[in-house]
């Protein structure tokens, strides 16, 4: 089934960025729809959505791997 996102009022807008460095992690969330557009056109499928019925209302994305790879270089 296809999903579509769900707009959030302006004032729970949020994108957070998470550097673990011991674990080598980079998290990024965000439930703004113009940034989750851009980043699942940049680095691919986020690892989890979070959903409201039928609508996407954040997403979710992690990156294990520092090495120079090209998606490393887009976080």
């Amino acid at each position: 089934m296809r999903r579509a996102y769900k707009e959030i009022n302006k004032e729970e807008t949020e994108t957070t960025i998470n550097v673990l460095y011991n674990e080598e992690l980079i998290v990024i969330y965000t439930n703004k729809i113009v940034l989750q557009k851009q980043l699942k056109k940049i680095l691919g499928k986020p690892k989890r959505e979070d959903i409201r019925g039928n609508s996407i209302i954040g997403s979710c994305w992690e990156n294990k791997d520092f090495s120079n790879d090209v998606k490393s270089q887009h976080f």
